[in-house]
């Protein structure tokens, strides 16, 4: 009979390595490419920053009008228009005819919910752990 282990290292959710779709969104998005080794080791070192820093931005943002990135906070997104952003000075002088949010209520929204998921995910894990033992 093998030895039981138990593994030390915390168990870390993301809604990234959910599903495959979820994955490879956010490598499309941030152009993230394993075709060699180079990028590969590059593109890795961001989905483990990823899994770290999970409330972090997943990814950057860019004026449709200027073509700059919008920094958090700094930038307004079409409702009905499909990936539609604009900066604050863009906006400005845009006359765009659909109704504008600003990110920040958004990326907050998101936080708070991400936030909330890890949470109810790690007691989860708590109320299961001697469970699962016990099961084995």
């Amino acid at each position: 009979m093998p030895l039981q282990t138990k593994d030390k290292d915390e168990i870390m959710e993301s809604e990234f390595f959910d599903t495959r779709q979820a994955f490879l969104s956010l490598c499309q998005g941030n152009h993230y490419q394993y075709d060699t080794l180079r990028r590969a080791k590059h593109s890795s070192m961001m989905m483990l920053y990823h899994l770290h820093n999970p409330t972090a931005p997943a990814f950057v943002v860019t004026c449709n009008m200027c073509s700059s990135d919008i920094e958090a906070g700094q930038g307004w997104r079409c409702e009905i228009c499909v990936d539609f952003d604009l900066c604050n000075n863009c906006k400005a002088l845009s006359n765009h005819q659909h109704k504008l949010t600003p990110l920040t209520e958004r990326n907050a929204q998101n936080k708070e919910a991400r936030q909330q998921r890890v949470l109810q995910v790690r007691l989860l894990q708590k109320v299961l752990s001697p469970v699962i033992t016990l099961v084995l």
